[in-house]
């Protein structure tokens, strides 16, 4: 909100200058975010009035005009039409500066010289465009200078004000404010109403009909006004308020908002029906047009001010257009009130109407302060637009707040702030702040705020307003003394940092998403058909679904890292999912880790193969994850993916397999499904990974198993032989390690051969076998025997064809 730095000065005289005034309430809590001059670089234009306007001897679209100070008259050529003798304008005499560093010198223009220039707006630096010139209010004084006759010598401070503040939402108390902050004396605002007409009793009544909706309604008449432009001081105020103009009355309610922080209305008297005014929730469907031109649909929670048949304001909010204030009004009605924030903010929400009032009530007005505002706007308007105030003014007043006394602890508040703190320095406080205080044994004070700090309501509240105060500065650094030591890490945030550290060493990034999905993301990764768990209130359609798979989103991150040219990918998350249960029970969250892989093996360099990914760089990745956990003694296996699995449906039917740790399923990967990559617009094949956890988690735990170097040397043999496709070469190794556990070391598949020579449904397999005896060096004899016994194995078990046995 904007302050004008001189209004403020009216009412705290011992005012510092704005940047000093800026950084004591910034450090007293209350933030001032900017110090902004309002002149624009004037300098040489002063106010002065017309004489004579007449037309320029040589020129049929200029006029010359004798225009004077109230020391001397100039004579000015100017092409502007719009003034008459008898008006105040501002005039450039020769050596101004206007805005821009344009300087004004005498000249001569067709022939007549001109000792200056009368300004327009636009060239003051007033608006960005007008048309003609400038014509100052008939009050203005002459011969000063247009700074100070329009009010630019001054500053806006820019303050942000937190909504449980809202006494500061003004001039008067943010000088009470700052009267509490510096210490200094500050002075409200002097209006005296005059009551000489008839009483108000007998022009009209007000009444509030239900319970809760306003807590009080002050209301007076002033008969006989005449409607025309306010002063140039007030306009002027409420321009640099961000505030328009309108005329005497409006701008006296809005005068006296700014200075009291009370809104307030006026009425056309002679347009309110039934000389009556009702306080009341509008009916079902009441229409209103309101004075911006809306036409608004009410209903029954909306707070109205209602004459004897229609709605004619929206309380709180804004008035209508039936009953504003025009050329021919002669007799108002003005209103203060003091309504039910929740109302109010709930009819501003609905109707989409946000205006200076709605912000202040939703906030809060102070009950207490209605009358004075309302006897200061009766003041003001009277002063501006003459007429007589009626004697006497509504006042319905339903209940009074009870104002409730806080006990305040000395000893506590000073533990609680860390700062000495005697009696005497928080009665001090209590003073500056308008707090009546009474001091009671052991250093306890009973404390009662005032009515517009409706924010001070527990102990607390008060230790903190003295912080603020004295001063947050006072409050001593202190390091808290404490023994704790940080909470061991558990077990499972172990095992995530130690994967993050095998994957990233492996070349892998990490990502971090949301749990949030699309529907198109969902279905994309496996189908609609699953069950799906929908977020009721989500913030786009794109966050509209809880992902049950991390491949949706690894996809997504592949997606912009493709838009934005970097085309090899490898990147992997660690995040929960959440799997679909019946419908009583809430969604399983279970943790995964997903990697996802695209583009060149190695990068694009001029020393390596420019080779895509394959099926077999995610396997790696994901056996040397699993290796890196468990050691070499990790038994993992790599099977037919299970189609009952949710997560095969992403992957391609056949290059994919499912994943087991010591026959438990882990997970699954794979190159994803044909149709995500068509979706996606990817060129290559992409290859991703995604385990559970928890199935990872067994492998954590386990024991290393170390051997001793060999003492013996080994013995290599090779076997040729063809199989049928479908056999699993893990199932082959399986056989022959568990053949000879004591002499065969290692078994290795050097040559897959499908083509030529093979039959169709049937593949050339080639191993290699290493033995070895831990305790002798073997013979040629007794590796011809286990030898012997693993072609055994493979014909009888596998049906193999060995090649030249």
């Amino acid at each position: 909100m904007k302050f004008s730095y001189n209004w403020l000065k009216e009412l705290v005289p011992a005012l510092p200058m704005p940047k000093d005034l800026g950084q004591a309430l910034t450090d007293a809590g209350i933030e001032v975010e900017g110090i902004t001059p309002v002149s624009s670089g004037l300098s040489g234009v002063v106010s002065a009035e017309v004489m004579e306007v007449k037309k320029h001897p040589n020129a049929d679209r200029l006029n010359l005009c004798e225009v004077k100070i109230d020391s001397a008259s100039y004579s000015i050529v100017c092409g502007a039409d719009n003034m008459k003798p008898g008006d105040k304008v501002a005039l450039a005499l020769p050596g101004a500066i206007l805005p821009g560093g344009v300087s004004i010198k005498k000249s001569k223009i067709r022939g007549i010289e001109s000792s200056g220039m009368m300004c327009s707006e636009s060239e003051l630096g007033l608006k960005d465009a007008s048309v003609g010139i400038m014509i100052l209010p008939q009050d203005a004084p002459l011969g000063v200078d247009i700074n100070t006759a329009l009010g630019l010598n001054d500053f806006m401070l820019e303050v942000n004000i937190m909504p449980n503040r809202p006494d500061i939402l003004s001039i008067e108390g943010l000088a009470r404010e700052i009267g509490a902050v510096l210490a200094v004396e500050c002075k409200a605002g002097d209006f005296y109403l005059t009551e000489n007409g008839a009483p108000i009793e007998k022009i009209i009544s007000a009444v509030i009909s239900e319970d809760g909706l306003c807590r009080r309604y002050c209301a007076r008449v002033i008969e006989g006004v005449e409607i025309r432009e306010s002063p140039w001081l007030i306009k002027s105020r409420l321009k640099s308020h961000g505030i328009r103009a309108v005329n005497n009355i409006v701008d006296a309610t809005n005068y006296i908002m700014l200075l009291t922080g009370h809104p307030l209305h006026a009425f056309d008297l002679d347009r309110i029906i039934g000389s009556r005014i009702e306080v009341r929730q509008a009916r079902h469907e009441e229409r209103i047009e309101t004075i911006d031109g809306g036409a608004m649909v009410l209903n029954d929670a909306t707070p109205v001010i209602a004459d004897a048949e229609r709605a004619v304001a929206i309380a709180g909010i804004m008035g209508g257009k039936a009953t504003e204030i025009g050329e021919a009004t002669k007799r108002v009605l003005l209103e203060a009130a003091s309504f039910n924030p929740p109302a109010v903010r709930r009819a501003s929400k609905r109707l989409g109407l946000s205006t200076d009032s709605s912000y202040r009530f939703e906030r809060g007005v102070d009950p207490d302060g209605v009358a004075r505002a309302l006897d200061a706007a009766g003041a003001l308007m009277n002063l501006t637009a003459g007429g007589s105030v009626a004697k006497g003014a509504i006042d319905e007043y339903p209940a009074k707040p009870i104002r409730r006394t806080i006990r305040f602890r000395v000893d506590r508040a000073e533990k609680l702030l860390g700062m000495d703190l005697k009696a005497p320095k928080a009665m001090d406080v209590f003073a500056r702040l308008g707090i009546e205080a009474c001091l009671t044994q052991d250093d306890v004070i009973d404390a009662i705020p005032p009515g517009f700090r409706q924010d001070l309501v527990h102990e607390i509240d008060l230790a903190e307003e003295v912080a603020r105060i004295c001063g947050y500065k006072s409050v001593l650094e202190t390091v808290p003394a404490s023994s704790s030591l940080p909470p061991e890490p558990c077990a499972q945030t172990l095992l995530k940092r130690k994967i993050r550290a095998l994957l990233s060493s492996d070349g892998f990034f990490e990502v971090i998403n949301f749990s949030f999905i699309s529907g198109k993301s969902f279905n994309s990764t496996g189908g609609p058909d699953r069950g799906r768990i929908g977020i009721l209130n989500p913030l786009s359609e794109d966050q509209s679904i809880l992902r049950d798979s991390l491949i949706s989103s690894l996809l997504g991150n592949l997606d912009l890292n493709l838009s934005r040219k970097t085309e090899d990918i490898r990147i992997f998350e660690i995040a929960p999912v959440f799997l679909s249960t019946d419908e009583s029970r809430a969604p399983k969250e279970q943790w995964r880790v997903s990697g996802l892989i695209y583009g060149l093996r190695y990068g694009l360099s001029w020393n390596m193969p420019k080779d895509g990914v394959d099926f077999y760089d995610i396997k790696g990745a994901v056996e040397r994850l699993v290796i890196g956990l468990a050691g070499q003694g990790a038994k993992i296996e790599f099977r037919p993916p299970l189609k009952e699995s949710p997560l095969s449906v992403a992957f391609h039917p056949g290059k994919s397999a499912a994943i087991t740790l010591s026959g438990v399923p882990a997970g699954t990967l794979g190159e994803l499904h044909p149709d995500i990559l068509q979706e996606y617009g990817l060129k290559n094949p992409a290859y991703a990974f995604e385990m559970d956890l928890e199935a990872i988690s067994s492998l954590a735990g386990s024991a290393r198993v170390f051997k001793e170097l060999p003492r013996f040397p080994e013995s290599t043999r090779d076997i040729a032989f063809l199989v049928e496709t479908q056999i699993p070469y893990s199932e082959i190794i399986k056989s022959l390690e568990q053949l000879g556990a004591k002499v065969i070391e290692k078994v290795e598949l050097f040559d897959v051969y499908y083509g030529v020579s093979v039959p169709k449904d049937q593949k050339s397999l080639a191993i290699r076998l290493t033995y070895r005896s831990i305790e002798k060096t073997l013979t040629a004899e007794e590796v011809d025997e286990v030898h012997s016994r693993a072609i055994d194995t493979l014909v009888k078990r596998f049906n193999a064809v060995v090649r030249d046995r």
